[in-house]
């Protein structure tokens, strides 16, 4: 077992007596963890893409709630979004066909995580509700909980999913840190509305560093994007690919 698989299986079991501890405290509401809290390459990946926190399709389903929530011991998974994308997840589809180029092979050597929480809930909203439940300390803990070891885990890039991901990842790993609104970003117009013709420019890509990791910040896939949109950010990402595939130059003796 290497350093990271133990730090990763410690992390684990921790999570795992934090669910125990905390739900107690929400059994009209518990908290749901689906096993795992990061999958993929975790040694030097291609590109860890961070989200806020994990979603739920059964949210409602209080029963299937508590079923299937799994504490379990640390194992390494494929990348989920992967299996997601097989079972027709938009989200984990609209990642491949973006950040992929269409290209599902790519995420064998990738890896994901969340920020915020490694609960799932339907919104950030609804899973700050329920920590807020919890007594301060066991809220404090779990902010320790979801902070993670990112030059140990040396991704090639890092790309965070919507601007509260990539503006809290910044907060919490770059020194010196910089605002988003420092950083050069790229800004398209979009619809204000649906049936509207009026439009605003939106930022949709910004790019800053993390310890030598380039970070990409990317307009959450979720929200609506534009084709243009859509068009600059699969340029950017080829860009990026290309970079991470670019062979090695062995220095001349």
């Amino acid at each position: 077992m290497t350093d990271l698989d133990d730090y990763f299986a410690k992390k684990q079991q921790q999570i795992n007596d934090f669910l125990t501890r905390a739900n107690p405290y929400l059994d009209d509401n518990p908290l749901f963890f689906a096993g795992h809290f990061i999958t993929g390459k975790l040694n030097r990946p291609d590109i860890l893409f961070i989200g806020i926190n994990p979603g739920h399709r059964y949210w409602h389903d209080l029963t299937a709630r508590q079923n299937n929530t799994k504490l379990v011991d640390f194992k390494r998974l494929p990348c989920k979004f992967i299996e997601d994308a097989a079972h027709g997840n938009r989200f984990a589809r609209r990642v491949i066909d973006v950040a992929c180029l269409g290209d599902a092979a790519k995420l064998e050597r990738c890896a994901e995580t969340s920020l915020l929480s490694y609960f799932a809930s339907p919104n950030e909203r609804v899973v700050k509700a329920q920590l807020k439940k919890l007594p301060k300390a066991m809220q404090l803990e779990h902010q320790e909980l979801t902070q993670l070891p990112i030059e140990q885990i040396a991704p090639k890039h890092i790309v965070c999913i919507g601007w509260r991901t990539f503006d809290e990842f910044i907060k919490r790993y770059q020194t010196p840190r910089k605002s988003r609104s420092e950083m050069q970003s790229r800004q398209l117009p979009i619809r204000v509305t649906k049936d509207s013709s009026a439009t605003k420019l939106m930022d949709f890509y910004v790019k800053t560093d993390v310890s030598g990791i380039p970070v990409h910040g990317v307009r959450h896939f979720s929200t609506p994007l534009s084709h243009e949109m859509l068009s600059e950010l699969k340029q950017i990402f080829s860009e990026i690919w290309a970079q991470i595939e670019q062979p090695k130059i062995e220095p001349s003796a």
